[in-house]
């Protein structure tokens, strides 16, 4: 029972990290120095590490997951706030169509579909039901997508503490949700969806600093996503 206590305790440290990272990049945005936030996140990022490595490994489904209320209540807003970031990405009627405007609004799109995807899977478990793996597809690959095209309009910033959080926040969202899906098949990493998880709630929270309301929806979504995730491979 203090084991389980113990390992249930780093998602609320989790939460406390994140709150004071995102209050370190406020800082460093104002003019302040990049190095507190750059120590921190390292430190927590080797004690996620250290926290994921101490579980036991488990790949099956039925060891890891199991009907919650905390599980479902987290996914489905997490979904509904993703999927409302990407509708405010759709390109507005009447903007001229190029590969740009036409990439953006396919990735929301998927976006859009991944997010229901998500929300499926939250009440399939919630149900004390194995979900379909078919329903992680599309948050996956929404993942990606938005990942090339950030990544896309990065390039033109000669200043990586700019978008480099972003950029680990959304790489550990898709690894967290290929490792989720992973599950349906007994096949899951218990230890990485752990990590990941819990990295993107970290990362997640700094980018969250001067971002626009559909990229705050998107990532804040992300966030409890990421959480929900965290919950039920931290709590046994």
């Amino acid at each position: 029972m203090h084991r389980r206590s113990g390992l249930f305790g780093v998602l609320y440290i989790s939460l406390i990290a994140a709150i004071a990272a995102y209050f370190f990049r406020a800082t460093s945005v104002s003019g302040g120095s990049p190095i507190p936030l750059a120590a921190f996140s390292v430190i927590m990022t080797l004690v996620f590490l250290l926290a994921a490595v101490s579980l036991e490994k488990e790949s099956a489904f039925s060891g890891v997951y199991s009907a919650s209320a905390r599980d479902l209540t987290a996914s489905v807003l997490g979904a509904l706030a993703m999927a409302t970031g990407c509708a405010l990405s759709l390109p507005r009627f009447g903007t001229p169509v190029t590969m740009q405007v036409f990439a953006s609004g396919a990735v929301s799109v998927v976006g859009l579909l991944g997010a229901a995807g998500l929300a499926a899977a939250a009440i399939v478990r919630a149900r004390g039901s194995r979900p379909m793996a078919a329903l992680y597809v599309f948050a996956v690959l929404f993942y990606v997508g938005k990942l090339f095209l950030d990544f896309r309009r990065w390039m033109h910033d000669p200043a990586i503490l700019d978008y480099c959080y972003s950029l680990f926040a959304l790489i550990s969202f898709m690894l967290a949700t290929y490792h989720a899906g992973a599950f349906c098949f007994d096949r899951g990493a218990r230890r990485r969806l752990a990590f990941f998880s819990l990295a993107g709630v970290l990362f997640g929270a700094i980018s969250l600093v001067g971002a626009e309301l559909a990229q705050l929806l998107i990532m804040g979504g992300s966030m409890l996503w990421m959480l929900a995730c965290a919950g039920q491979v931290m709590k046994k």
